[in-house]
């Protein structure tokens, strides 16, 4: 029963690379990520993904238009997340669904986001740039076929 125990902690305990102390997960203001134990003297931070330390990047933090840091607002302000480069002209915002951004999609045609609309014949997927750009795309379980 020890050995099981001692097992399952370990697999829950993820050693820092640079000090192998352990790391922790943070909700930090742009998602959470995972930061050594021995800070101020270790400043080792990692992405989570899927709950897990990882140098690879987990897209939903990520504007799907610039690839900037997406920033969840402070809760007076509303459940959303917004991009890091607001300042910088990129306006994305998405919605909040359980402390994750929702998912987005970018138009094929200019890149921008596609927007879920009803019309005539049902659902489909608008660029968010219209009349600029009239791409648009048919609805296959709330996402956009391409």
């Amino acid at each position: 029963m020890t050995d099981a125990k001692n097992t399952e902690d370990n697999e829950r305990t993820h050693p820092c690379p640079t000090c192998k102390k352990p790391l922790r997960r943070i909700e930090g203001k742009m998602g959470p990520f995972w930061g050594c134990s021995g800070f101020p003297e270790c400043r080792t931070t990692m992405n989570d993904v899927g709950g897990h330390p990882s140098d690879e990047i987990d897209e939903h933090y990520r504007c799907p238009v610039c690839t900037r840091r997406l920033v969840k607002a402070d809760k007076e302000k509303g459940d959303y997340w917004f991009c890091s480069g607001y300042s910088k002209g990129c306006k994305v915002t998405l919605a909040d669904h359980d402390g994750i951004p929702e998912a987005a999609y970018r138009c094929k045609e200019c890149g921008h986001l596609l927007v879920s609309r009803k019309g005539k014949n049902g659902v489909f997927w608008g660029c968010s740039e219209f009349p600029r750009c009239t791409a648009s795309y048919s609805d296959k379980n709330n996402r956009p076929v391409f």
